[in-house]
């Protein structure tokens, strides 16, 4: 019973793995792209499919990543790379990749391009696969819909601005007032006064001063 448990116990946890394996590449929460070592596409799974419109037969063996993303993002990011790395990054699947090719973790936002032309901003992940001999075979990129996020970002700033505007609309009623102004927090702190309660009060420490000189 014993010899025989070893073996099943791999055979069961082999199935699993590969089973695991399958659930995660063929998920539609994000894209799995895999390419050959020069860039073309060799695998595009279920979720790239579906964020990008794409049917795996019209990418695979065909075209790669730097294909399907905004061109003037790839070029900003080489002469960026190139930059930083200080080596020359040539625009397009290189600039994609070559963090990764060197061994460098990489994740970076770039705009993916939909087969019929719409657009959506996505994070990547992109990591070198090796063989046995560790020599690059190809490349995994996971991409996910940054959509959700940017919204969220493009409302905070919308809402943002709306204060700012609103505090200089506020503040500049508060300065056009020919009367003394204060204004308070809940608690009834001092939170701002105007220009002409500034001046009050300059007046009325001078005057408490003077008192207190002359006594």
């Amino acid at each position: 019973m014993n010899q025989q448990a070893g073996p099943n116990h791999t055979e069961d946890a082999v199935l699993e793995a590969g089973a695991l394996q399958r659930a995660i590449f063929n998920s539609a929460n994000f894209s799995s792209i895999a390419t050959d070592a020069k860039g073309v596409i060799q695998i595009f799974n279920v979720g790239a499919e579906r964020m990008l419109g794409y049917a795996a037969a019209e990418v695979m063996n065909i075209i790669t990543p730097a294909d399907i993303s905004d061109p003037k993002e790839i070029i900003t990011r080489a002469k960026t790379l190139s930059a930083e790395l200080g080596t020359a990054i040539t625009p397009g699947f290189e600039a994609l990749i070559f963090k990764a090719s060197r061994g460098i973790e990489d994740i970076y936002e770039l705009t993916y391009i939909r087969k019929d032309g719409s657009r959506f901003p996505a994070v990547v992940s992109v990591t070198a696969l090796r063989d046995t001999q560790d020599a690059i075979i190809g490349y995994l990129l996971i991409g996910t819909d940054n959509t959700a996020r940017k919204g969220v970002e493009a409302e905070q700033t919308k809402l943002d601005q709306r204060l700012r505007d609103q505090q200089f609309y506020t503040r500049s009623l508060i300065e056009s007032s020919a009367d003394p102004l204060i204004s308070t927090d809940p608690a009834g702190l001092i939170t701002d006064v105007n220009k002409q309660m500034e001046a009050l009060d300059k007046l009325s420490r001078c005057l408490d001063h003077e008192g207190i000189a002359a006594a």
